[in-house]
């Protein structure tokens, strides 16, 4: 008979959830954020509230390597399917403890790439009855910088000048770069410290220096992200964020190099250090340089597996801080977690963010329209023109913010096409949209940005003929976006943005666009007249253009 032990980690100081007779009838909330990570499975437990904000309770930690196998094999073991079941069932009673009301659970890269993922959630619904969400790359990165957000008043100081955020995963990195408050450019590179490791770990036997070979394939993955986006680019800080974090800054106090003092802090929260200099962070890099697995592992009280992952994680920082001569880091000391309670917290309007997130995803749009050559003074009025229909029509195709932002980024990115092809644009803006990670979005919304710009010039598909599977909803939500978009390209398909002061208005059945206008706009009203068949069919009222001679 074979018997599973789970070990579960308690992080931090527990702190008892103590009902407040005071204020029981405070509209308080408890809620779970449960990280199912490449290297461990964690939840926090949250008391959300208009007053107070976030205030978390507990942070419960188990350490399980999903992504070994994940990145090894290409799937995960029954075995460890098995022991993540288990946990995350002890995970249900621990909240049931606190009486959480609502939760969140996301996956990340171990289970997103494994082949057997789809059976995997499967199990986990039908024994702990959680759901658990799969996370795409762009999402996990978005949840982290909400959570960095909430400490906003050191992030909106610290990204008034250039900045790097640098998240470490077990699976991937991803670097972000900030200057003058907006997000420049986001990418992410497969260099995760278990990624690393285990598609090396058969070489470490061929070799000398091993740490050498893990610095020579890291500098191979950053080499092209330095020369596209770091080389002419002033950065002064990074903000590390990311797996195994925690560990190096506890090595780092129990060895006094970040410590203030000359004696070992007594509690997890002595740990949340605020800032380090370069010299201070390569002064902790030798030190772990000069140790082996087994030291790291018997200073930190860890087993020799996780102990292997800190210096792969310690490199990359290190690295990060030769690549951009930064001169500080700070630890923000945040998880994955504290990302989802952010999101849920500000969903539910419980907290009013200071950082307007939304412009970064539209900035990082506007970043890669650049990038492709786009005519931005032609998208800046096309824009113009798709925003003021789908706000004129609210009520006809019952929308929310949400979509407006994804037709704004189709319209950002609807000829990028054209720097590969003038002949295919829609194909090739397709591709292109679909192989460009996008800050914040989903894939099934970058795909519908994609399919947006895809079909901005050609005949709209049947739902059927549709290439992805997308549901009757999610169909009918983008041949409305799609409407509009063909609509406001047609007004300014001789790019001379003749259109200006727009009024709009709905009569008799017809969506009446008036533009004030001297200009000649028999090129724009004939294929304008094209393309409002399509918008008669998805709304039910024809969209007539006329033209007011401004004086």
């Amino acid at each position: 008979m074979q018997i599973i032990v789970i070990y579960i980690q308690w992080n931090f100081i527990h702190t008892p959830y103590i009902k407040d007779k005071g204020v029981t009838n405070m509209p308080i909330t408890n809620f779970a954020a449960i990280d199912v990570g490449s290297n461990d499975l964690s939840m926090k437990i949250f008391e959300v509230s208009k007053k107070n904000g976030i205030k978390e309770l507990e942070f419960i930690r188990h350490t399980i390597e999903l992504g070994s196998e994940t990145y090894t094999n290409g799937k995960i073991s029954h075995i460890l399917v098995n022991e993540m079941c288990q946990v995350l069932m002890a995970f249900t009673m621990k909240m049931k403890e606190y009486q959480v009301v609502d939760y969140t659970a996301c996956a990340t890269s171990a289970i997103r790439e494994s082949l057997n993922s789809l059976l995997i959630l499967d199990q986990i619904e039908l024994s702990s009855g959680l759901k658990v969400k799969i996370l795409s790359n762009s999402e996990q990165r978005f949840l982290c910088y909400k959570a960095i957000a909430l400490k906003e008043n050191d992030f909106n100081k610290i990204i008034k000048k250039g900045t790097a955020i640098v998240d470490v995963g077990a699976g991937s990195i991803q670097i972000s770069l900030f200057n003058k408050e907006a997000l420049v450019t986001t990418q992410n590179i497969k260099l995760g410290s278990l990624r690393i490791r285990e598609i090396l770990a058969d070489m470490e036997n061929q070799t000398t220096n091993f740490n050498n070979l893990i610095s020579e394939y890291m500098d191979n993955g950053l080499k092209t992200f330095h020369e596209l986006f770091i080389k002419d680019t002033k950065i002064r800080n990074i903000i590390a964020v990311g797996d195994g974090l925690n560990d190096i800054l506890k090595y780092a106090t129990l060895k006094y190099i970040f410590a203030k003092e000359e004696k070992p802090l007594d509690s997890a929260e002595d740990l949340t250090l605020n800032y380090v200099d370069r010299a201070k962070f390569s002064k902790l890099y030798q030190v772990l340089l000069s140790e082996s697995v087994g030291e790291i592992s018997t200073t930190l009280g860890i087993s020799k597996e996780q102990a292997a992952l800190i210096l792969p994680t310690a490199m990359i920082y290190n690295k990060m801080f030769e690549k951009t001569n930064a001169e500080f880091m700070w630890f923000p000391g945040i998880t994955l977690c504290d990302g989802l309670v952010a999101e849920y917290a500000e969903k539910k309007e419980k907290i009013i963010p200071s950082h307007q997130f939304t412009n970064d995803i539209i900035v990082a749009a506007k970043n890669i329209a650049s990038r492709y050559h786009c005519n931005l003074t032609h998208a800046n009025n096309v824009e113009y023109s798709a925003l003021n229909v789908f706000d004129s029509i609210r009520k006809l195709h019952g929308l929310g913010k949400r979509e407006r932002l994804l037709l704004q980024i189709a319209v950002i990115l609807h000829n990028c096409g054209e720097y590969i092809n003038m002949n295919a644009v829609g194909e090739n803006s397709y591709n292109i949209i679909m192989s460009t990670e996008i800050i914040g979005l989903s894939h099934t919304e970058r795909e519908v940005v994609a399919n947006l710009v895809r079909y901005n010039t050609s005949n709209f598909p049947k739902y059927l003929e549709f290439s992805r599977g997308f549901d009757k909803d999610t169909y009918i939500m983008i041949c409305k976006l799609a409407s509009i978009l063909q609509i406001s390209d047609a007004m300014d398909k001789s790019h001379r943005q003749k259109f200006s002061n727009l009024k709009i208005t709905i009569k008799d059945k017809e969506l009446i666009i008036t533009t004030e206008t001297l200009e000649d706009i028999t090129l724009e009203k004939g294929l304008f007249e094209k393309k409002a068949d399509f918008f008669e069919e998805v709304y039910g009222i024809r969209p007539i253009l006329k033209q007011k001679r401004s004086i």
